[in-house]
């Protein structure tokens, strides 16, 4: 059971990560540096959630993303 919590996570974190990437780009496309402050930020802050899970929580046996 624990096993699809960590993969239902690994596919929130993998859709937020998607649609972080596009709004970077969309604001420094537009040169919005407040914005791409932001988005750069948040998109460090998932990409650290899915470093301690594969670290701490995943199975070593399985890939999840």
């Amino acid at each position: 059971m624990a096993n699809e919590y960590a993969v239902a996570i690994h596919d929130f974190l993998s859709d937020k990560i998607a649609a972080t990437e596009k709004y970077l780009m969309d604001a420094e496309k537009k040169n919005d540096l407040a914005s791409s402050r932001y988005y750069a930020g948040q998109l460090r802050e998932l990409n650290n959630i899915r470093q301690y899970m594969v670290a701490k929580i995943d199975l070593k046996t399985q890939k999840y993303y």
